[in-house]
């Protein structure tokens, strides 16, 4: 499906098929903004829980392109935009093995001050990348990246043709959360389905990525405490809730006085 075939199912199903209460979309475009924001969260999300995208680049090494005088440190994301986590690091052929900062300490108290082929790495979050020996080469990086942001309504998601309903699943959630708490209520039923969804999408990725013997794979989703997510989800909302009627009672007693 594409973007405005999902859009239309979405506010449809928000009891708004001629979407009467979004702002409208700049032409030649019809899908609301809202919509169009709600689909890319959500395909962010799915790729996020999954790594179900991935692709192979080359990754310069040396000090002129690290943050570093060493070649030691560097932000991934300037080279990769769209980069997540390495799966496989490659120097000339060989591995480079992952590993934590204690275990690269552990091996070499000077690791950030030492000549030779970089043996070891490491990921902290989604734009820190430590490298240890340091060399100047160029390294191929597979790596789990982000899906191509969504503009126009003849784009269509990069994400399996198969979850695209889940797309839709999300952004009606997303998108009753204004509803209040009656709105987030019916729209948690929608979550649900989505991460039902990321569970068995997320399970097949993790087999691929151990057939393949990459470094990162998804976490389990099954193993994730849903009911305790859905119970801060409905206590975010009765506390904004409670918030506002606060306010508003506020107001009136000023106004009153």
């Amino acid at each position: 499906m594409n973007v405005a075939q999902i859009a239309s199912l979405i506010m449809t199903q928000v009891d708004d098929p001629t979407g009467a209460s979004f702002a409208p979309a700049p032409a030649p475009n019809t899908t609301p903004p809202e919509v169009l924001a709600a689909i890319n969260e959500g395909q962010e999300l799915a790729c996020w829980l999954t790594l179900c995208l991935e692709n192979t680049a080359s990754f310069g090494l040396g000090n002129s392109l690290s943050i570093d005088a060493n070649g030691c440190f560097y932000l991934p994301r300037p080279v990769l935009p769209d980069f997540l986590v390495p799966l496989r690091f490659t120097f000339g052929g060989a591995r480079i093995r992952p590993a934590t900062l204690y275990e690269i300490a552990q091996e070499n108290d000077a690791w950030q001050n030492t000549a030779g082929t970089p043996a070891r790495y490491a990921c902290l979050g989604f734009n820190f990348l430590i490298v240890t020996p340091q060399t100047t080469g160029t390294a191929q990086m597979t790596y789990a990246r982000c899906p191509d942001v969504l503009l126009n309504d003849s784009d269509i998601p990069e994400l399996f043709e198969a979850y695209h309903q889940d797309l839709v699943d999300y952004a009606v959630y997303k998108i009753r959360l204004k509803e209040g708490a009656q709105g987030l209520a019916r729209g948690l039923e929608r979550l649900n389905l989505f991460l039902d969804d990321m569970t068995r999408l997320g399970d097949w990725v993790r087999a691929r990525t151990a057939a393949a013997r990459y470094d990162v794979a998804p976490f389990e989703l099954a193993l994730m405490d849903r009911s305790r997510l859905v119970g801060q989800l409905l206590g975010n909302q009765t506390k904004g809730i409670q918030g506002q009627a606060a306010m508003w009672k506020r107001r009136l007693q000023q106004q009153k006085y």
